[in-house]
């Protein structure tokens, strides 16, 4: 594993993938290093990889062409050409072999940080887009609106799939997208092209808890809303700094008042293979799955309360009442808006 540092771009190309041609087609130059608008693309495109929650860390688990085409060029950076273009033709089998894998853009980067050796493939997906198209004719020009599937998003340096190889180590950094191969939804770059092993990713992690903790919810705690609202409120008292969700505090918190629960709760979390997680989770996801408890009543009224209301009786109470109804008090408001 490594951290972003500080990039020296040394070497970057960008080959195209598109499967309506036979062949991928190569650039035979090296992108010029004062061409600025490219390098700065390239370099605001490294830290994509790194910054994405679906990043996934990965290492190779068999020999593969690719592996090989690194290990070259690790002793030898002045293949660097040669490298990328393999790369690109092995890649671009899978692309022509496999219809549901998206034709793309290859964007290949040799940078140094920290005193170590990368290699970066940022693959960024063909969309069609609206352009202008002027077009010469005999009494002047006619100028129309195509479609176009060769443009790139203003701004948009984040890849849409790619990996960052550390050259000494091995170490990966992968992107990686799901699609149809021989009938199964697979991640492409991970089991067919770089055939590697890969741990969770950040969104992952804060995906299989969530499932995990909704199950045992709904199995195991049912409609009561309190309860429910404590589970939420025991996850996000869990964040500790930097926005990083303890697992084992969540557990220890969540079901304290029943054992065998939490002991149920706990070997979930240990067959999800996340029981001592520490796992990164933005304010935004925070909010959206944990702080708001939502109650929808047989009528169809919604309500959507922050869950550190509940158990403070001057904030919020259900009262029961005699005909086995449960009325909602929300207290002390002191501004109402629609």
């Amino acid at each position: 594993m490594f951290e972003l540092g500080k990039i020296e771009l040394i070497k970057a190309v960008i080959h195209v993938l598109d499967a309506n041609f036979e062949t991928p087609i190569c650039s035979s130059f090296e992108v010029d290093a004062d061409d600025s608008t490219t390098i700065g693309f390239i370099e605001h495109a490294l830290g994509s990889i790194l910054d994405s929650k679906n990043m996934q860390w990965s290492n190779f688990v068999e020999d593969s062409s690719p592996k090989r085409i690194f290990e070259a060029l690790s002793g030898d950076m002045n293949l660097f050409m040669d490298a990328t273009k393999d790369l690109s033709y092995e890649l671009f089998k899978l692309i022509k072999d496999n219809p549901d894998i998206s034709s793309g853009d290859m964007v290949f980067a040799l940078f140094q940080m920290d005193e170590a050796y990368y290699l970066a493939g940022m693959k960024y997906n063909y969309k069609t887009m609206l352009t202008r198209k002027i077009e010469a004719i005999r009494d002047g020009q006619s100028i129309s609106i195509i479609k176009d599937a060769s443009l790139f998003a203003s701004n948009r340096h984040k890849a849409d799939e790619g990996f960052i190889v550390h050259l000494m180590h091995m170490d990966i950094a992968l992107l990686d997208k799901k699609y149809e191969i021989n009938g199964e939804k697979e991640f492409y770059l991970k089991e067919h092209f770089l055939k590697c092993k890969s741990n969770f990713s950040e969104k992952e992690k804060l995906d299989i808890f969530s499932k995990v903790t909704k199950n045992i919810e709904n199995k195991y705690i049912g409609d009561d809303l309190e309860k429910k609202a404590k589970i939420k409120k025991a996850v996000v008292d869990a964040v500790v700094e930097d926005g990083i969700l303890s697992v084992e505090k969540a557990l220890e918190t969540a079901f304290e008042e029943t054992d065998e629960i939490k002991a149920i709760y706990k070997e979930a979390l240990s067959k999800a293979g996340i029981e001592n997680e520490q796992i990164e989770v933005s304010e935004t996801a925070l909010k959206r799955k944990f702080e708001i408890q939502k109650i929808i009543t047989e009528s169809g009224i919604e309500v959507k309360i922050p869950v550190n209301y509940y158990g403070d009786p001057s904030k919020l109470e259900f009262v029961a009442n005699g005909d086995g109804t449960v009325s909602l008090v929300i207290k002390n408001i002191g501004n109402i808006q629609s």
